[in-house]
């Protein structure tokens, strides 16, 4: 197993942050974003200790992600807020979703509440946060086989390319190709298309390289039926938690 942090537990800090500056029901109109909070929230699981959390939010605040402002109600702590980048990140990564669940339940209007609902982000962060903090997390509900697998850096974007590069009908990807394209080394790639075929989510051809398996399609479909519940759940307009 890679023992790199996964880019899953990266994000699980941002989403923490997410939220915990969403609620001003519980933190006041600044939010509740401290190092503090955060680091609570990470101990729970063991999903990330100090060292880890003070790296994101540096790389946070240095990719102008979040800005650090002080408490107006407590001078004492620092509240990591999110920028208008990061704002326009977290709508352009629901539009997605939107676009999804549009083109499952059209008569729905998603896509225009989505639109025209400017409070609706915050909702979802609101209450899908307290329902991954307080309940059980969704990641829990991951396929086995694919949550094994997909702990290890890079994972996640070795499977998209080469599920894409099946779905379109070309040629497997070579491992240089996608490692310049997400940002991995090709030993990255290598060590994860070899556990991945360990796992049977991946088929090896002759030259080595990487196809999807039924196993892998099962459960990414799988997994993204879940994912897309979960926003049909945190999206609806009378969310209220």
């Amino acid at each position: 197993m890679n023992k790199l942090v996964s880019t899953d537990t990266r994000w699980r800090i941002v989403g923490y942050l997410l939220y915990l500056d969403a609620d001003s029901e519980t933190y006041g109109p600044a939010g509740g974003a401290t190092y503090g909070r955060l680091l609570k929230i990470c101990s729970r699981r063991g999903e990330a200790g100090p060292r880890l959390l003070r790296t994101v939010l540096a790389l946070l605040r240095l990719t102008g992600f979040v800005q650090a402002v002080r408490d107006g109600r407590d001078r004492r702590a620092t509240l990591y807020r999110p920028t208008e980048r990061m704002d326009g990140f977290v709508r352009e990564w629901l539009g997605y979703g939107i676009a999804a669940l549009e083109t499952l339940e059209p008569d729905r209007g998603w896509a225009r509440t989505f639109a025209t609902d400017a409070d609706l982000p915050r909702r979802f962060l609101l209450s899908g946060g307290r329902d991954h903090v307080e309940g059980r997390p969704i990641a829990e509900l991951m396929p086995h086989t694919l949550a094994e697998f997909t702990a290890q850096a890079g994972a996640f974007s070795v499977i998209w390319a080469v599920l894409l590069a099946s779905d379109r009908g070309h040629s497997p990807p070579s491992r240089s190709a996608i490692g310049k394209r997400y940002g991995l080394s090709k030993t990255q790639v290598t060590n994860v298309i070899a556990a991945g075929a360990e796992q049977g989510v991946f088929a090896l051809d002759e030259a080595g390289e990487a196809a999807p398996t039924d196993l892998l399609r099962a459960s990414i479909g799988q997994w993204i039926a879940i994912e897309l519940a979960y926003y049909a759940i945190h999206m609806r307009p009378e969310t209220r938690r």
